[in-house]
């Protein structure tokens, strides 16, 4: 039991101002002269039992009054309705049992009938009202008696994440939610405490007043990188557990998805922390409430995949993704749209930004049934096809929609209405860079003539388009060379390197740039390659050269890594066998940034990766090319129709070239890091971002730094050097947002228990999983009854006894 007022049980002391008036005014027995003085005698004794038996009655429903009152004031109260009934009965049998013992005193004593009949009558009644409360707490029933305004301390969590922008009935859910929050904190009994959160980060303080909790969840709008429920839930008990009040509530409002109960990295739900922390705080009671529909219908678009970020001039980018539909089937168009580059903008004009004009590059069609899924991929170059301009285009046309030198950037588009509407459009965007400066280094008498024209072949060089600029030098000249001119370094059958070599290039590689050593018969003596400055830049010990006899080839496991992109199309039919390899050298204890990315059919490591700060460098245990006069190593090169070794090695260089760069492709909340050589880029920028007015920033070591990154869209740079300079970067949400799988009954048990909370899905049914905990929580109104009825008992008896007689 608790008490409201507990310090208002003092009050109770003014018990004893009853006594004191009793002493001070009691009567006195007057005295009769009788001639029979054995009659005045018995007639003295009864008047005087009379007058006791009548004194002590009006004192104790004084006092009975003046404690009622302390009491009623002190508002006690418990926690169920149930216990409340059985406290509530016990308290009237109590006084059923003291009326009783006075209805049989004053039978005792002579009392007149109508006092008596009047003590049975309330005794009676008593009896009566406490057999109907105990009956009703037997059959669960809610109490006749109690209060049902008693303050709680509750805390409504509302799900934010961009799922909840699913619409229903010309409804969102996140609206759904926002009008039954708003209904709940109307539904809260007076002086209870509120608490609102949401899925943004940092969100949950407890309310100064109902209005301003009305505001916040008006004012709630969803977020690009929600935190999973089970965090906000832990937040939300972690507020109303050190609250006083007798009641701690806990409202999760949530469309019941799947994926929104996802724990965050590191931590595990079912049995988990959330588990953990409900069976610690029993007392705080748990409701879910959910606004999702049953059986949702739409069309969505996954994330996109970019075949680089950053291209070459006369490149071509290759995007894909995937069209899915689910609870609902049919057509849809697909659009792919890009802005062109024009450096006047964006600018901020009458209060609203003016944005680059875009141009529908291409659209697909696309015929799905529920529940299926369709892969699309498009290409955008520097060449535009009749289809896509129309026959008759103008020359200018064609080179508005070429791809000139910056950032482009655009969007893929389903056309059409659906649930949702946060996945109908990915944005996309990938800088076009001059060709890409790569070293090709070799001892003397190894030619990189194959490298250079698989990486820059001689027709796309004269056309303009090769993605390559190669130039050669020879393996001596290397520990004098500048090497932050040019994008990757390769080693071609690298002969010894002396350790400040070595270190020259671990250097290059910590700053970005991309290293490629293609190991041969040059790597003499191996002892010179097991010094640690060359285990630091190959990520293993090089220990022997092997001989096979001509049954070992190279055998992918998987093709997930970039190098092997070219290969997944048809990754079951690339015919590696047919480039038997028949000697190599073997790369044991591999570091811990060092992993094996093709093995050998033995499992040797044929090609290795190691990430050194942020670059990488791949090593190759056999050459793709022979010195004159030698035995060959392998046929990789030489083998008919050799096209794997060229795409490997082609797509080998692509992957060293970017990996120094930071991406333009993020997911909502990541933060972006881009690039800045003063020499090249400005200092200071204006950021433009989807929804918000332009906020400066400056770029500190080097780079430029954006950590809000919250909504998708396009995001743009737009700064001042010899001229108007834009940049920008493409922010999307993540993949999980269009799944709106529903949470089953028996995950949401694991997750918070079984039994452990209560789940409605209407006012109606919140009504009443709610009511039957709260109801007969206190027992003021109780209470101030009894005081009611004693008072006038108190005052018919005290006007009956102390009448005058005329």
């Amino acid at each position: 039991m608790a008490f409201v007022n507990l310090s208002l049980l003092l009050g109770g002391a003014f018990v004893a101002i009853p006594v004191v008036l009793h002493l001070i005014m009691r009567q006195r027995p007057k005295q009769l002269i009788f001639p029979a003085l054995r009659f005045v005698h018995e007639r003295r004794l009864a008047n005087q039992r009379r007058l006791q038996l009548r004194h002590w009655l009006l004192l104790s429903l004084r006092c009975g009054a003046i404690g009622l009152l302390a009491l009623a004031l002190a508002r006690p109260s418990v926690a169920s309705g149930v216990l409340s009934s059985w406290i509530a009965a016990g308290l009237l049998a109590g006084l059923c049992a003291v009326t009783a013992f006075a209805a049989f005193l004053a039978r005792a004593r002579g009392v007149s009938r109508f006092i008596t009949g009047g003590f049975a009558v309330v005794a009676g009644a008593l009896l009566l009202v406490a057999m109907l409360i105990a009956a009703r707490a037997v059959g669960g029933r809610s109490p006749i008696l109690g209060d049902q305004e008693a303050p709680v301390a509750a805390a409504i969590v509302i799900d934010t994440s961009p799922r909840m922008q699913y619409r229903h009935e010309n409804k969102t859910r996140l609206e759904s939610a926002q009008d039954l929050g708003q209904w709940l904190i109307r539904q809260l009994p007076a002086e209870s405490e509120l608490a609102i959160l949401d899925s943004h980060s940092g969100s949950g303080t407890f309310a100064v007043d109902r209005a301003t909790a009305e505001k916040t969840i008006e004012r709630l709008r969803t977020a690009g990188t929600p935190r999973p429920l089970v965090e906000t839930i832990e937040g939300a008990i972690s507020l109303v557990k050190p609250k006083t009040q007798l009641r701690r509530e806990v409202y999760i409002v949530t469309d019941l998805t799947a994926s929104a109960w996802n724990a965050s990295a590191g931590k595990e739900i079912g049995g988990g922390d959330l588990t953990k922390m409900l069976a610690a705080n029993s007392g705080v009671l748990l409701y879910v409430i959910d606004v999702g529909v049953e059986k949702p219908r739409n069309f969505a678009l996954s994330e996109l995949t970019l075949s680089g970020d950053v291209v070459p001039a006369g490149g071509e980018v290759s995007i894909e993704t995937q069209v899915s539909a689910s609870g609902m089937g049919g057509e849809r168009t697909v659009e792919l749209w890009v802005e062109q580059i024009d450096l006047t903008l964006p600018i901020i004009r009458d209060g609203k930004p003016v944005l680059p004009k875009a141009d529908l590059r291409e659209s697909r069609i696309v015929r799905l049934t529920p529940g299926s899924s369709e892969k699309l991929q498009f290409k955008i170059s520097g060449t535009v096809s009749d289809r896509q301009l129309g026959r008759g285009s103008s020359d200018s046309a064609r080179a508005a929609l070429g791809l000139a030198p910056g950032v482009h950037q655009g969007w893929v588009r389903l056309v059409g209405q659906d649930g949702l509407a946060a996945d109908d459009v990915r944005y996309f965007a990938f800088e076009v860079q001059p060709a890409w400066p790569v070293l090709l280094v070799a001892p003397t008498g190894v030619s990189t003539r194959y490298l250079s024209e698989a990486l820059a072949p001689l027709e796309l060089r004269e056309a303009g388009r090769a993605s390559f600029r190669c130039d050669s030098i020879e393996q001596g000249r290397l520990a004098t060379q500048v090497l932050g001119d040019y994008r990757a370094i390769a080693l071609v059958d690298p002969a010894p390197l002396t350790p400040d070599v070595w270190k020259k290039l671990a250097d290059y590689c910590q700053a970005g740039g991309g290293v490629a050593v293609f190991l041969g018969s040059h790597a003499q003596p191996v002892a010179s390659f097991q010094d640690p400055a060359a285990i630091s830049v190959l990520g293993g010990k090089l220990t022997r050269q092997a001989r096979t006899g001509g049954d070992i080839y190279l055998s992918p496991r998987s093709y997930e890594h970039p190098i092997l992109a070219g290969f997944r199309q048809f990754s079951t039919s690339v015919p590696w066998d047919l480039f038997p390899v028949f000697y190599h050298w073997n790369i044991d204890g591999l570091g811990a940034t060092a992993r094996t990315i093709i093995p050998y059919g033995d499992g040797k490591p044929a090609v290795v990766e190691n990430r050194l700060g942020r670059g990488s460098v791949l090593v190759m245990t056999t050459p793709i090319s022979d010195p004159a006069g030698r035995a060959a190593w392998n046929e990789l090169a030489t083998g008919e129709q050799a096209w794997p070794c060229f795409v490997l090695v082609y797509e080998m260089m692509q992957h060293l070239v970017r990996s120094g760069q930071t991406r333009l492709n993020v997911l909502a909340g990541q933060t972006v890091v881009l690039p800045n050589d003063p020499a090249e880029y400005p200092d200071r920028y204006q950021l433009f971002t989807p929804l918000d007015q332009p906020q400066d920033v400056i770029a500190t070591d080097g780079r430029v730094t954006v950590r809000f990154t919250e909504h998708p869209g396009a995001y743009r740079l737009r700064g001042q050097k010899t001229g108007p300079l834009v940049r920008g970067f493409a922010v999307n949400l993540s993949g999980d947002t269009s799944d709106l799988t529903r949470l089953s009954r028996e995950r949401l048990d694991e997750i918070l228990g079984r039994g452990r909370y209560q789940i409605a899905r209407s006012q109606g049914e919140i009504n009443r999983a709610v009511g039957t905990d709260r109801i007969g929580s206190e027992f003021y109104p109780l209470l101030v009854t009894l005081l009611a009825c004693v008072l006038g008992l108190e005052h018919v008896l005290a006007n009956r006894f102390y009448r005058r007689n005329d």
